[in-house]
């Protein structure tokens, strides 16, 4: 396979992931309205698009199944079928088997051809009851039984493609061939009128028109909608005419003869020299002569004895490796779609900043002590610019949640009714960006929580309104920015969270003691523990005790944290609080001895410096110090990397009260140098994995600074408090 036409057939992929999605939320809210004819047209044109394309493409298995839900949805939108709930669950299901059929052609997984062969006839059953036909009397008195072959129309199709038909990869026999499944194909002509000279053709442009007969009985919209994929740029023509006209022939301004379609002529397309022969363009003798001329310049090389032909051989082979290995490389690259206002402010800003260069250049060949202030405008204008690139090229990264956000809908609804119960989705924030990465990352933790709302939080109809509530509960999802993070919030009106109920738990399940006295927020925070659920039944749900686990896991490794606010009876929120990105922190830079290591500044509660007698060492526990009443670990920096301090007593030193997971730390340092934004580079790809050092970056002087793991420090203090037991 070339790379063009792998780059053509991931294009189609990432093309059809986004009709795929307009088709399944088109049909989750089109249950909401099902009078809404330009919702059912907007669904029928993105399927039509991957009937289409797939067709184009050779993928004959994904163009047959969209086919027949294409005829359901056409029987919808014409108002021969009423949209139902078991027409929406049906089309859903089939949405579902064409994602599958769609990832089987991508990466070769097997399908399950039964599944897909018992909803194509569940497909055709429903189609087949379309809309009701009148009696027999009334057709008897409308048609006349001898006339009845009158129901076959006769179209005549003109066709010029647009020019890069070619290079998109898409191929008109297979639109021929979709014509031919509508009836039958009696003329094609092939118009070559547009042919330049062939010395002038461009491979890449379609030069070919084609003027076509089509019998069939389906209506003229149809016909056309074949041609929905490819109407961009094209003319097309199609008319109706009569079985007389037909018979005489419709003249054509076409240079070839019109002449049936055989079948064996639809099984792909004919080399460009044929066309050309047939056309009256060249003759066959030209071909032979032209084609004979070519050479590779390989042979050419060993025909000059430049080369031998073991080495042509050895140089092909090499060749061949690199193109499967780049192709391989192609296929695991993953693409994101940008914004090209955003790729015009970059290049604008990317302009500024080579001109800022050419000025410190010129100003650099003829620098005198005079011209400082112009250089050190010129220093701080190019800062302005590399900081305006960096948030640029990170805003590339950036996509709106929403894309996070379109699979629970449908989420939703199959829980919903799963379950026995009412539950409608409000989502709001859709738009908020945030990295790719993090999107990517988040969608694990999110369904955990919205499934933990639909299952555990909201209670069935009846005990709603046995408690005074509304018969359909409600799940919130909200995104927004708060500072150098964005939030986002699942909230429900449900039952919310029995404290009594997860305390006895903990208790039984060895947690805590009966004795230990525990806060609201370190109450809630025990249903993140592994293995807990105070679900009294396991479902296929939820109640294994491993979701909410899974959420604090994957939000604390992106550097976020996860918070619940919950008021028995009345509902439970969720707030998930995360970086905008992972490729840069926001950090606050620190000193000790001569080292300078940066602390993530989303885990700095404050700084303080201690009073005398605050440090106390304590037997089994090691080093704490008092604050507000409340001890903490301590771990002095100096002691975890042996480095030279500055001050070792506590009082001359700065201590920096860090939080991770819900736990504490204090970590002596000899100073605050300041916050700043740092780039993360790893430590593991780099070097190896160091305890207590979350990754590195390149500071302002070009020395290495060192990114803090707060999450590395307190294990490195615990296993302290150990030794000292």
């Amino acid at each position: 396979m070339s790379n063009d036409f792998a780059q053509f057939q991931a294009a189609f992929f990432e093309e059809a992931a986004e009709h795929l999605a307009v088709v399944e939320e088109g049909l989750l809210e089109l249950e909401q309205h099902p009078e809404d004819l330009d919702l059912l047209n907007k669904i029928f044109r993105s399927a039509h698009s991957i009937k289409g394309t797939s067709g184009m493409f050779g993928f004959n298995a994904v163009a047959q199944f969209t086919h027949k839900m294409e005829t359901l949805l056409d029987l919808l939108r014409n108002g021969q079928k009423a949209v139902s709930p078991p027409i929406a669950d049906l089309l859903l299901k089939s949405t579902d088997c064409l994602k599958t059929l769609i990832e089987s052609v991508k990466t070769g997984a097997p399908v399950d051809d039964a599944a897909v062969q018992r909803l194509t006839s569940e497909l055709a059953s429903a189609s087949a009851a379309g809309a009701p036909q009148p009696p027999a009397s009334e057709l008897t008195t409308a048609i006349d039984p001898a006339q009845s072959g009158d129901l076959t129309k006769t179209y005549v199709i003109t066709w010029t493609p647009p020019n890069w038909l070619f290079q998109r990869g898409l191929d008109p026999l297979q639109t021929m061939k979709e014509l031919r499944g509508l009836g039958e194909l009696t003329k094609v002509t092939l118009d070559v009128s547009r042919l330049p000279h062939l010395t002038d053709i461009d491979p890449e442009q379609c030069y070919l028109a084609w003027e076509l007969q089509l019998r069939t009985e389906k209506d003229s919209k149809i016909v056309e909608a074949v041609f929905e994929f490819v109407r961009e740029d094209s003319q097309l023509s199609i008319q109706q005419v009569s079985a007389k006209e037909a018979d005489k022939g419709v003249q054509s301004q076409s240079v070839s003869t019109a002449t049936p379609m055989p079948t064996s002529e639809m099984d792909g397309p004919k080399p460009i020299g044929q066309i050309l022969v047939e056309g009256g363009v060249v003759s066959s003798s030209a071909l032979d002569h032209a084609l004979a001329q070519q050479k590779r310049v390989g042979e050419i090389l060993v025909e000059q004895k430049a080369v031998t032909p073991q080495q042509l051989e050895q140089a092909l082979q090499k060749q061949r490796q690199q193109e499967s290995g780049a192709h391989a490389k192609k296929a695991d690259t993953a693409s994101i779609r940008v914004d090209t206002a955003k790729i015009d402010k970059l290049i604008n800003l990317v302009g500024e900043l080579v001109i800022t260069q050419s000025m410190l250049s010129d100003l650099g060949a003829r620098f005198e002590m005079s011209q400082l202030h112009v250089l050190l405008e010129r220093v701080a204008q190019l800062e302005r610019n590399t900081r305006e690139i960096q948030e640029r090229v990170m805003s590339i990264r950036m996509l709106p949640i929403g894309t996070a956000f379109s699979r629970f809908p449908r989420l939703v609804r199959d829980l919903a009714a799963k379950a026995g119960k009412k539950i409608q989705l409000v989502m709001t924030g859709e738009e908020t960006e945030l990295d790719k990465t993090v999107i990517e990352s988040i969608g694990d933790p999110l369904t955990h929580l919205i499934r933990n709302s639909a299952d555990h939080g909201l209670e069935l109809p009846e005990e709603r309104l046995d408690n005074n509530k509304p018969e359909m509960g409600t799940i919130k999802l909200n995104a927004f920015h708060e500072g150098g993070s964005i939030c986002i919030t699942v909230e429900d009106d449900g039952r919310g969270l029995n404290r009594d109920k997860i305390l006895a738990k903990a208790i039984r399940q060895g947690l805590i003691s009966e004795n230990d006295k525990l806060s609201d927020e370190q109450i809630w925070s025990l249903i993140f523990k592994p293995g807990f659920s105070t679900a009294e039944k396991v479902t296929d749900v939820s109640g294994r005790g491993v979701g909410m686990d899974v959420v604090k896991r994957n939000i604390e490794g992106l550097g976020g944290t996860v918070s619940i606010k919950t008021t028995l009876g009345k509902g439970a929120t969720f707030t998930l609080k995360l970086p905008l990105t992972l490729a840069i922190i926001e950090g606050m830079t620190v000193r000790v001895g001569r080292e300078t290591y940066i602390v993530p500044l989303l885990s700095i509660l404050e700084s303080i410096q201690p009073k005398e007698g605050s440090v106390k060492t304590v037997v089994g526990k090691g080093e704490l110090i008092n604050v507000r009443g409340t001890y903490l670990p301590m771990a002095r920096l100096y002691e975890v990397f042996a480095l030279e301090p500055e001050h070792k007593l506590a009082t001359k030193a700065i201590l920096l009260i860090l939080e991770t997971e819900g736990e504490r730390v204090a970590v002596m340092v000899d100073e605050i140098l300041g916050q700043q934004q740092v780039v993360i580079k790893s430590m593991e790809q780099n070097f190896r994995k160091v305890e207590g050092i979350a990754g590195a970056t390149i500071l302002g002087d070009g020395t290495v600074g060192f990114i803090l793991d707060v999450r590395g420090l307190i294990e490195i203090a615990r296993q302290e408090t150990a030794m000292a037991a």
